[in-house]
């Protein structure tokens, strides 16, 4: 939709407007990708078989740890401080709780049973790049104007190779499970995460402009928060 695009847009700009709403929303970021070294039971594919499969979660996890060294540059770039998120409040863990599915490995895990959760974790990580990238598009072209070259250079980098993710784990579920299987899971993967955005939008959208609210206009704040509560109003509905 135009209008929700204007918006978003719009959004992103004003946040990279001020170097203290920018790295608060760079911590969103940042946070995410912190993630999988946080918990314990994240990444099982790191069992796989394939080993062409397991080189690409290799390199992922490789990809993980250098945006993290990148987003805490960014933010400190920005002259502001790096801030650790309570783990309930990282979109990762907002959309494990929406989809409600334990794609954790056990022992007693038969080979078929082990296949599907590593369906599974790819397809949660499927739906989770995904959201990222389209948020990072936005934000990448807000960072053309931000006053922070360095940021600007370290967001499209990100960029990239969270979309080289978006294809290889879409491809890994449909490489592991039968076709019907496979759209079940990234069905099920597609709705949570979707449920997931509103919540985890809402609630930092609505938090970002009430904690900062004197760095954003007051037309456009007013405009965020009504989004915000639209956004949970579908979620409850």
């Amino acid at each position: 939709m135009p209008i929700v695009d204007a918006l978003k847009r719009q959004l992103h700009r004003d946040i990279v407007a001020d170097p203290v709403v920018h790295a608060a929303v760079l911590n969103l970021y940042l946070n995410g990708e912190c993630f999988p070294r946080r918990v314990t039971t994240y990444f099982p594919a790191t069992g796989v078989d394939d080993p062409a499969l397991a080189s690409r979660v290799a390199s992922h996890l490789r990809d993980e740890d250098r945006h993290v060294a990148l987003y805490t540059k960014a933010i400190g770039k920005l002259g502001q401080p790096v801030v650790d998120q309570p783990e309930n409040e990282v979109f990762n863990e907002v959309i494990l709780k929406r989809t409600g599915v334990d794609f954790t490995f056990d022992t007693a895990d038969t080979a078929d049973e082990r296949v599907t959760k590593l369906g599974h974790f790819f397809a949660h990580l499927h739906f989770l790049e995904k959201r990222v990238v389209r948020s990072l598009e936005y934000h990448a072209d807000a960072c053309a104007h931000s006053a922070s070259p360095y940021v600007a250079k370290v967001v499209p980098a990100i960029l990239a190779d969270e979309t080289r993710h978006v294809a290889y784990t879409r491809e890994a579920v449909r490489a592991l499970l039968p076709e019907r299987a496979a759209n079940a899971v990234l069905d099920t993967h597609r709705r949570g995460e979707a449920k997931a955005n509103l919540d985890f939008s809402a609630r930092q959208l609505a938090r970002l402009v009430r904690e900062q609210s004197a760095r954003f206009p007051r037309s456009r704040r007013l405009v965020y928060l009504a989004c915000a509560k639209a956004m949970q109003a579908m979620i409850d509905a």
